[in-house]
């Protein structure tokens, strides 16, 4: 394992995988890191589409940064912060399900660099229009094990490509 964790995704990903390092407990421990790590990634996106807040996967000072093409940059840092943008979300009638998925992840003790693409699909019965669309990009992650667990220091999300999608009348289950 290297001595510092990359600063950028970029950096990390310039590296290249250089496989696990040092005896079977130390690779046992980094496979349990990622496990976790992706196990945070994933109940994120499964927050996202049951409409809870996701503040408690931050650690007391994360930040969340969200870039959209044509919007301005918003960020919410702290826990305080990070509840009210996600109850926002919560109160708001559109139907977000995201897919994230070609996760990469860099661990060096007690902290980590991830990176994931995001696809999201978005629906909103109730705009008169159904503003359906989708996106894709990227999840640019810091993360930090936190009294035995990982959260997220930093997330950056970076929409890249934003578009409208054929209404139709959606099947929908509860």
């Amino acid at each position: 394992m290297s001595s510092r964790v990359p600063p950028t995704v970029d950096e990390m990903l310039a590296r290249g995988f250089e496989g696990f390092e040092g005896g079977l407990e130390q690779r046992v421990r980094e496979l349990a890191d990622r496990e976790e790590i992706r196990e945070l990634i994933a109940r994120y996106a499964q927050h996202v589409v049951r409409r809870r807040s996701m503040a408690h996967m931050f650690t007391p000072d994360g930040t969340l940064i969200v870039r959209m093409p044509g919007l301005p940059v918003h960020e919410a840092r702290g826990h305080a912060a990070l509840d009210k943008l996600f109850q926002g979300a919560v109160a708001s009638p559109a139907l977000s399900m995201p897919a994230v998925h070609n996760i990469a992840i860099q661990v060096n003790g007690d902290e980590a660099t991830a990176t994931s693409w995001i696809e999201l699909h978005v629906s909103n019965d109730a705009h008169p229009d159904g503003h359906v669309f989708a996106g894709c990009g990227t999840y640019d992650d810091r993360l930090r094990r936190e009294n035995g667990r990982w959260k997220f220091v930093q997330r950056d999300a970076n929409v890249r490509i934003v578009g409208a999608v054929q209404r139709t009348k959606p099947i929908v289950g509860d």
